[in-house]
Order: C-alpha cells, then structure tokens, then sequence
C-alpha cells in the first residue's frame, strides 16, 4: 500500500505530516509513503527520526498552497506546490491515496480536476466523522463544506456514497441515513430538504427520515446528509461546543471554592475520558466521497497523532475498494 503525504499548508507543518507518516509507517511495514514538498526541509525533521529508509519517498515540491489563496487559481498557477505535485502523482502513478492538511477548498478543486470525479458522480462530498455519546460510534456528515449550493438529486448522490463508506469503513450492514432538516416532521424543510426527501424515502437506502442539529451526536443513525453549507455550520457548532465544554466546567469549579476543586479532582479521569471521546485525533480526517481515488483532508491543526489516523484511514479505505464500490453504486442507481 502506497499514500502520498502533503507535508505543508497545515498549520503545523511539515513537522506533524513526518512524524506522522513515520508513526505509521513503524506500525506497517508493508506500507510506503511518500511524502510531497521542500526536501531539506523533510530530511531536516526526518534525522531526528527512527524508520525504515525503505518505506519512505521524498517528493520534491518548492511552493506552498495557503489558506489564504484562491482555490481554484492556486490549483491552476501553483504547479510546483506540494499539493498540485501530489495530487498529480496520485492521478499518474501507483499510489493508493492522499492525505493532506492544506487548504480544504484547494485539496477539493485538485481532487476533482486531477484526480476526476468517479462516472455519473456530480459532485464530491466532504464526508467527516463526527463523535457520538454511543461508544466507539461515530456518525458521518454529507456534505460538511464542500458544496454549499446543491440539487437534490446531489443529496441522494451523498447518501449513497456516505451510506457505501460505512459499510465498508464500520462493517455496517444497513447504515441509518438521515436528512439535517429543521424538524423531524416530513413536510419541514425548504425546497430543496422537501424535494431529497421525496428522493431519499422511494431509494433503497435505510432511510429513516429528517434529523435536527440537536441529535446530530446522539448515535441513533450512521449518515447525516445535508448541504456543505448547512454541513458545515452543524459541524463547527458541534467542535465549537466539544473545545468549551471542558472551560465551562473548568470555570464552573474556579467560580465555586474549594469543595467544586476537590469534586473537579475526583472526576478528572473522567473528564479527560469525554475529552478524548469527542476528538477525531485517532479516527482520522474528512474524506472526499466520489473521486476516483482515495483523499483524506486531514484537519488544517493536525498535529502527528491525527496524521497518522488519517494516513491509516486512507490505508483502509484503499483496502476496502471504496472508490470502486462508489462507482458501482453510482451506476446502480442512475
């Protein structure tokens, strides 16, 4: 199994792409990766390093891709960036998949004009785990950002590309799809939810029905499909309230003496324990669903640990044939 790695354009990189990718490595031998950008700099963290010379390729790469650029014109004008010369290699030559950190909407636009949609595929979509309060569950949300503006015919397309990507990642048998919709009902919603539900409901997915925002993480379904727009407000609300949880309670205690201190104490295992639970650090990134290639956006802060996941989880996927079950799906469906 071959991944290419894009070692710059996250905030800490290429520091956590390296160490990253060589944890992985060390935990897989029969792994390879190459990892894509200034090679002075990637042999710089790689000396500090323990690995196997044999399971690494140095891509060279001179420019970078920032989240400040333009997406669509970044792909076009920076040829030699580390994501342009990676999403090229994934596209010529035998690697498996791609794990980068960079710019989401740069990584989106490369992986769909290089790499190409899968036939019959409209769009791709950006597919995230999202934690749930169900142990060792996760739910996934089609689309998280990637499309703000879609036809419903796109979000029947996400279901059955989410609803593929489960049950090859989880074992799943008959992944629950459902709709983000503003009630539960089935005639709320807009236009466009009233219309994909019509669509999702006569499908052969395990449809069952609209979900609301408030129980995006309660584990009852295994597919959430809206819009990027939508999507992606739900997912930033849900990390924006999992990073300031724990401040809540950490001023909570300092507000209430000594007594609040000494229960803080006691429960500090537990805490941590929730803490961890409602990270993705060691499931991996977001995925691109409906390219003919294996992408993994890991998250722009990731730091070696959620590299590393990412880079196992493109492995996985590879493994599994998820692009080409997608492409089978697809074709089913039309």
């Amino acid at each position: 199994m071959k991944i290419l790695v894009d070692c710059f354009g996250g905030d800490n990189c290429p520091k956590a792409a390296v160490e990253g990718a060589v944890l992985a490595i060390n935990a897989d031998k029969d792994l390879k990766v190459g990892l894509v950008g200034a090679k002075d700099k990637i042999q710089e963290v790689l000396s500090t390093l323990s690995y196997s010379a044999d399971q690494i390729e140095i891509i060279e790469a001179n420019d970078v891709i920032t989240n400040d650029d333009n997406p669509i014109m970044a792909i076009r004008r920076k040829k030699d960036s580390s994501m342009v010369v990676a999403l090229n290699k994934l596209h010529e030559e035998d690697y498996d998949g791609l794990v980068s950190s960079g710019n989401t909407g740069a990584l989106l636009t490369g992986a769909t004009l290089i790499v190409r949609l899968i036939d019959g595929v409209q769009r791709a979509t950006l597919a995230p785990l999202v934690p749930t309060v169900v142990k060792n569950k996760y739910t996934i949300v089609c689309d998280a950002g990637a499309n703000v503006d879609c036809k419903a015919s796109m979000l029947k397309e996400f279901a059955i590309m989410g609803d593929i990507y489960v049950r090859s990642a989880f074992g799943i048998e008959s992944p629950k799809v459902a709709l983000l919709n503003n009630g539960a009902e089935e005639e709320k919603g807009n236009s466009l939810t009233k219309e994909a539900h019509q669509l999702l409901k006569k499908s052969n997915l395990n449809f069952v029905g609209n979900i609301e925002a408030t129980d995006a993480v309660n584990g009852d379904v295994d597919v959430i499909v809206c819009d990027g727009f939508d999507g992606n407000v739900a997912i930033k609300a849900i990390e924006g309230m999992a990073k300031n949880f724990i401040k809540l309670i950490k001023q909570g205690v300092q507000e209430n003496g000594l007594k609040a201190k000494i229960g803080a104490l006691l429960l500090k295992p537990t805490l941590k324990g929730v803490k961890k639970k409602m990270s993705t650090d060691e499931v991996g990134g977001a995925v691109f669903l409906g390219v003919q290639k294996v992408v993994v956006k890991a998250h722009g802060s990731s730091q070696e640990i959620p590299f590393k996941a990412s880079i196992e989880q493109a492995v996985r996927m590879a493994k599994e044939n998820v692009c080409g079950l997608i492409e089978k799906g697809i074709k089913e469906c039309k």
